[in-house]
């Protein structure tokens, strides 16, 4: 086998190993403060429901008391034991962010991963935020790198580059070198998978429970002197070859430093808690409604035309449990339709027996539009807009072109909206009001704690 001229597990191992809390430019620094912040929001949230109490259980059972705090109860575990049980608490109500650089739940794959690793290691807060931004960076890279051709292809983005990131900020935090660094990355990349068919199943938060344990599982590896692969991503029948079908545009991490794919793309922060392909049309209903004054039973009809990415996403027409509703649009925009808008409670079975939601899926309908898919394709449009048609029992018709919804990163959520967000899952759990404040000041100013050990009680 013909060795590789500097791969890119070392690129990413000698940038992740040099940097420097002065290297990050300030916008990247505040974006993963915001990350962060989100992050822990619907984690409180998310550990309230089953796939993270089972994820909890396993957890203790298996890995045993450690350093590492997890959300939803009061024992401290294992960093990777940890990383798992938090992994699947950030993700089991997908309200946790995106980005499109590979299209990936990124944070709440390495987010759990550096906070566990963090508080294993008794690091301070500077170091939890660099285990966090390179991390972030390396997975997006990936992402960038390979394109969207492993989504298409069935493989799941947020486990496929999420595991490399956590291992790469997990490695971070330890003070891991370069060629250590570049070992747990190429363990964690080798052993990477997770598929587009567990969509609305407990596979999808459980698999980014997994991944975020793999990752600092690599890292471990690699500190005890574990060797990876680091041609993994360029070799024949490696990463690149498996996943995009040997499309890997070696560019973006050559700018790794330069460029921050926290900044551009940019992170997608949620306002609803379910597939982020319903997010533009949930809001152009809502929109609908409000200025012309409709109410449910106003409406005869609700159109949504998407291009493919949507379409592919949003498969459950009949959703028969929390994750399926979550790729529903017709659940999702009954629910927005009945009670302006789809918020925690919608999850619960209460939202799915109602019979004013039911009533109302039964008015949504969609259909891919070929022209908006080349359009996406090509640019010219988001990858999940939509255009939606409101048509009335008395016969008006409402339409609404929504190509980027509040949230996305060329519209970003504001920091008192985000602040909300927090405040709303923190009330699911019924967490005190001070301790929420001060939940979100050490956040905020995380790289000033000294410590990380109690970001969160």
């Amino acid at each position: 086998m013909t060795p590789i001229e500097h791969p890119a597990a070392l690129k990413m191992g000698e940038w992740t190993a040099s940097l420097e809390i002065s290297d990050v430019p300030s916008e990247a620094l505040r974006i993963a403060k915001r990350c962060l912040v989100d992050l822990f929001a619907v984690s409180i949230a998310g550990a309230d429901f089953n796939p993270a109490d089972m994820a909890r259980k396993i957890a203790f059972t298996e890995h045993g008391v450690g350093k590492a705090r997890v959300f939803g109860d009061h024992r401290t575990t294992t960093a990777s034991g940890a990383a798992f049980a938090n992994g699947v608490a950030a993700h089991v109500l997908d309200f946790d962010d995106t980005s499109y650089a590979g299209i990936t739940h990124g944070t709440a794959v390495i987010g759990p991963a550096v906070i566990a690793a963090a508080q294993h290691a008794e690091v301070d807060g500077k170091t939890l935020l660099l285990g966090l931004i390179s991390g972030s960076e390396c997975a997006y890279s990936i992402g960038l790198a390979t394109g969207t051709d492993p989504w298409f292809n069935g493989w799941w983005g947020t486990t496929i580059y999420g595991v490399i990131g956590a291992a790469a900020g997990a490695a971070k935090v330890f003070g891991l070198d370069s060629r250590e660094t570049a070992s747990a990355i190429a363990l964690a990349a080798f052993g990477a998978g997770g598929m587009v068919a567990g969509l609305g199943t407990d596979a999808k938060p459980l698999s980014c429970g997994i991944a975020s344990n793999a990752g600092v599982r690599a890292a471990l590896l690699a500190k005890a002197g574990g060797v990876g692969p680091t041609s993994v991503f360029e070799v024949d029948r490696g990463y690149a070859k498996l996943f995009s079908n040997n499309h890997f545009d070696q560019t973006p991490l050559k700018q790794l430093g330069e460029k921050y794919a926290l900044i551009e793309p940019g992170i997608f922060v949620k306002p609803y808690p379910c597939c982020t392909a319903t997010h533009t049309s949930l809001e152009a209903l809502s929109l609908l409604m409000s200025t012309n004054n409709l109410r449910a039973q106003d409406i005869d009809r609700v159109t949504v035309h998407a291009p493919r990415m949507v379409t592919k996403s949003l498969v459950y027409n009949n959703p028969q449990s929390m994750q399926e509703s979550q790729f529903s649009i017709d659940f999702t925009a009954g629910c927005t339709m009945v009670d302006g808008g789809f918020q925690i409670h919608h999850l619960l079975p209460e939202a799915r027996s109602s019979e004013a939601i039911r009533n109302a899926r039964t008015k949504i309908q969609m259909f891919e539009d070929q022209s908006l898919t080349t359009k996406a394709e090509t640019g010219e449009v988001a990858m999940e807009c939509a255009r939606v048609e409101v048509l009335t029992v008395s016969g008006h018709s409402f339409k609404l072109f929504n190509n980027i919804v509040t949230g996305a990163p060329k519209k970003p959520m504001s920091d008192t909206a985000l602040d909300n967000k927090f405040t709303l899952c923190a009330d699911h759990v019924g967490l005190d009001k001070q301790v929420l404040t001060d939940v979100l000041q050490r956040i905020r100013t995380c790289e000033e704690q000294a410590s990380v050990a109690d970001l969160w009680h």
